[in-house]
């Protein structure tokens, strides 16, 4: 089972994670700097480059896509990737989809899979291992209560179960 610690320099991603990053690079790769560099074409065609607005512009575009493919490119080279096989469901860690229950609400229950810090999507029910409720959760089993400090005070939680 991956607990979900890992070197400072190496973030937690899931296999899923990892396939969308890997495709997102290649788009980047691909057909965005085929964009840019016919945006960078058209503005070099106008002539003057010293005062040349469009050419400043193509130009910013450029630098922040290089910069963007070498955050990504670096990002897949550092990630550790949570295999599915590594994904206990005895206790929670990075990969796995935990039911909780509201122990205060009387039984207001949610479903969330914990993934790394960079494939976040709280809207889709993946939350960090590292925000406050995902760090309750590690290492929980079903029938534990956690406790979560939010904003408006401490909630708790009874793990339900615990899926891949």
């Amino acid at each position: 089972m991956f607990s979900g610690e890992t070197m400072e320099n190496e973030p937690v991603i899931t296999s899923e994670g990892m396939k969308a990053l890997e495709e997102k690079l290649e788009y980047l790769e691909t057909t965005r700097r085929r964009e840019v560099s016919e945006q960078m074409k058209r503005a070099v065609a106008h002539g003057d480059l010293s005062e040349n607005a469009e050419y400043d512009e193509a130009r910013a575009a450029y630098l922040k896509l290089e910069k963007e493919i070498n955050g990504v490119a670096g990002l897949i080279a550092r990630a550790r990737v949570v295999d599915d096989g590594e994904i206990s469901t005895d206790s929670v860690g990075v990969g796995s989809l935990v039911r909780i229950e509201d122990a205060e609400s009387g039984g207001e229950v949610h479903e969330y899979r914990l993934v790394g810090p960079t494939e976040t999507d709280p809207d889709n029910g993946k939350i960090s291992h590292l925000c406050p409720i995902g760090v309750a959760l590690m290492d929980s089993r079903p029938g534990d209560v956690v406790s979560v400090t939010t904003p408006g005070g401490v909630r708790r939680y009874r793990v339900v179960s615990i899926g891949k």
